[in-house]
């Protein structure tokens, strides 16, 4: 199995369990989801092997695993990815361990063009960093 497809293995996992604490982590949402919202996700993994997704919001939908807790992990930083800081008290990641895995997400939030990259140590830190957002 490849990294990349660990990582979205666990993430179903977690959401096949009902865990909800990514959403509730991210914050109280300030800002309301804007009527257009179109993402397109891609995770590439230490391999070189790349997964792709989609998250709309208008209703929550899209290739995704969460799609509604993504958007409002989304919604409670303005759609920024970059502002993204989920934190995920029970799930303790070793930084050390290196699997770089690359994120990226292109599209709109509303009128606001998103063009979003960043490379984590490994896929663990992916997801305790942006909660459901790259669960794909």
């Amino acid at each position: 199995m490849s990294k990349i497809h660990r990582l979205a293995a666990t993430a179903a996992v977690l959401a096949t369990a009902g865990v909800s604490a990514f959403a509730g982590s991210a914050g109280a949402s300030t800002t309301s989801t804007p009527d257009y919202v179109r993402l397109h996700i891609q995770i590439i993994g230490s391999d070189g092997h790349s997964t792709y997704g989609s998250l709309r919001c208008d209703p929550p939908a899209g290739r995704h695993h969460r799609p509604a807790e993504a958007c409002a992990e989304l919604a409670a930083v303005d759609g920024n990815p970059a502002a993204l800081n989920v934190s995920v008290p029970w799930i303790r990641c070793n930084p050390q361990a290196q699997e770089p895995t690359t994120v990226r997400m292109t599209g709109y939030w509303g009128s606001t063009v998103v063009d979003y990259r960043r490379t984590f140590a490994n896929p663990c830190m992916v997801m305790t960093t942006t909660g459901s957002v790259f669960s794909i």
